[in-house]
């Protein structure tokens, strides 16, 4: 199942151009895979996402879990 935020995460929507390969594995496993492993979508689920820093990236979950539990 795809995640539902697909058509406004800046990451899905090539933030990783210039290295594609890699950017196509995170997508698979990420956005197209289990998403709610996905350490922006954990952040915009619970935050809002405007609040999800452009440069998090869906494997990042130890900045995503900083970033959740500084708001705390």
């Amino acid at each position: 199942m795809d995640c539902d935020r697909l058509q406004t995460c800046i990451f899905f929507n090539d933030q990783m151009a210039n290295m594609p390969a890699v950017a196509e594995l995170l997508k698979k496993q990420f956005c197209r895979g289990t998403f709610s492993d996905c350490a922006r979508f954990q952040v915009a689920a619970r935050l809002g996402g405007p609040n999800v820093p452009k440069d998090l990236f869906p494997q990042d979950r130890e900045r995503a879990l900083h970033l959740l539990a500084s708001v705390q």
